[in-house]
């Protein structure tokens, strides 16, 4: 028997009360709706905030070591999120690294542009790239300078903090590492796992000052726990973008 046959054997107030239901269930839908909107745009708003924030900051800072010229009339950023796709990277908690370095590269993106900087990103999405599918989307970009966002492991789950590497024989890499690495560790409380030269080919291989950031260790069930929060993915990207500006010549 047909839905519409069967509620035409339905008393009028069986019907009514039918009716009734539905209506609320599409009005908890709409609401449901109209709170993860305002909730996305509330983030938006709060990512922008930081940026501004950042900015001001700044300007009342001064960075250390060689700083980075721009190649045209504005400073092109280069943002590299590390893995994606099938190369999930390392997992810890209920987080997969290929998300965290998604997530807090979207937000240092929006924190960047909102400064007027140009920003590219070798991947907007879940998918998986090649190293020399990244090292050829940066050099290809003409971009000024390249981070790319990794997570760190140790057999030693105890171990945590934020690590940074630089490309060897390039004063402005290892400036611009010691500026994220200082301003990091200063947003987010991290432990100080130090800088140092790093051997990757997104470094080696690429044309602009780069350096690589190990925002925290998976391998860490309190520090992945961390990582996959919003707040505190908030103040990675606030510290990152810090650092960056400070080693402007602007």
């Amino acid at each position: 028997m047909e839905t519409n046959d069967k509620e035409k054997q339905l008393s009028p107030a069986e019907r009514r009360r039918r009716m009734e239901a539905r209506r609320e269930r599409r009005e908890r839908e709409r609401k449901k709706k109209r709170n993860r909107i305002l909730i996305i745009a509330g983030a938006a708003a709060a990512v922008i905030l930081a940026g501004v924030l950042v900015f001001f900051w700044m300007k009342n800072s001064s960075g250390g070591g060689e700083t980075i010229e721009p190649k045209g009339d504005s400073y092109v950023i280069f943002l590299d999120p590390g893995h994606g796709g099938a190369d999930v990277g390392l997992s810890g908690g209920d987080g997969l690294e290929k998300d965290v370095t998604m997530d807090i590269c979207s937000k240092l993106k929006i924190m960047l542009e909102s400064q007027n900087y140009r920003v590219i990103l070798s991947r907007e999405d879940d998918t998986r790239l090649s190293k020399e599918e990244r090292v050829a989307a940066a050099n290809a970009s003409g971009a000024d300078l390249l981070v790319s966002v990794h997570c760190g492991y140790s057999g030693d789950s105890s171990v945590s903090g934020a690590v940074s590497h630089y490309k060897g024989e390039s004063k402005a890499s290892q400036a611009l590492c010691e500026n994220i690495q200082a301003a990091l560790v200063k947003e987010t409380q991290a432990l100080d796992g130090g800088v140092d030269e790093g051997r990757y080919n997104i470094l080696s291989d690429t044309e602009m000052p780069g350096v690589l950031i190990e925002v925290g260790y998976m391998s860490s069930g309190e520090e992945a726990g961390r990582l996959t929060e919003d707040t505190y993915q908030n103040d990675v990207a606030k510290g990152i973008a810090k650092g960056i500006i400070l080693s402007l010549s602007e």
